[in-house]
């Protein structure tokens, strides 16, 4: 996916990327980029950091769920490798600088699809997801899970130690932009740890912040 709001910019650049094979999805704004999340599953985001809104948009790329988390390339003009470094610390995983190099582009996707083919499985404790098949096992039993369970536990063990509160589990989990039903999120939560076999006082897995969300135990 390519977010930028002038993408006839990019027209020898995505002429380049097309002739390797690489699929190209647009979006100029939010509500196209909300839009594509929906309806497709990027595997990267190329996002033009002088788009309007930038800073909703690299939080909604962030906190999309596994699956539909895209490897996220920041496109600006660095002024030195704090910035760099300031914007990995937002969540970019790579920074491209402009004007983008598209033969740069290309490797960033080729090593990313190298590290994925290694490794494609979430281990934590006694609980292991395997992504590529979309499969949990828990003490070396298989879980049968709804495609909301799956995506909560994914969105809650990518983002391992880390609070997220309700709000931000439905918004990306639900991929709307209404206001959240109360229940929505805590009834996912409870069925989770139900065929999880995990308590509602559980610390190592899913751990409740009162007052503001979920947060997964630290990534081994």
């Amino acid at each position: 996916m390519i977010i930028s709001e002038r993408s006839d910019h990019l027209i020898g650049e995505c002429a380049i990327l097309r002739s390797s094979g690489v699929e190209l999805l647009y979006a100029r704004n939010k509500y196209e980029v909300e839009a594509g999340l929906q309806m497709h599953s990027p595997a990267f985001a190329l996002l033009d950091f002088d788009i309007e809104g930038v800073n909703f948009l690299l939080k909604k790329l962030v906190l999309s769920p596994h699956g539909l988390h895209p490897y996220i390339m920041v496109a600006a003009h660095y002024a030195d490798s704090n910035e760099r470094a300031h914007m990995l610390r937002r969540g970019a995983d790579f920074c491209v600088e402009k004007p983008i190099n598209e033969y740069e582009v290309l490797a960033v996707i080729d090593a990313v699809f190298r590290r994925v083919m290694r490794r494609s499985i979430i281990r934590f404790e006694e609980l292991v997801i395997n992504t590529s098949g979309r499969i949990v096992t828990m003490r070396g039993k298989s879980v049968a899970l709804t495609r909301k369970e799956y995506e909560v536990l994914c969105l809650l063990a990518c983002h391992a130690g880390t609070v997220l509160t309700k709000e931000e589990i439905y918004q990306t989990v639900w991929r709307t932009g209404e206001t959240p039903n109360s229940t929505h999120v805590s009834d996912q939560i409870s069925s989770l740890r139900a065929k999880l076999g995990l308590s509602r006082k559980d610390t190592t897995y899913i751990h409740t912040v009162i007052g503001v969300g979920y947060r997964f135990g630290e990534a081994i």
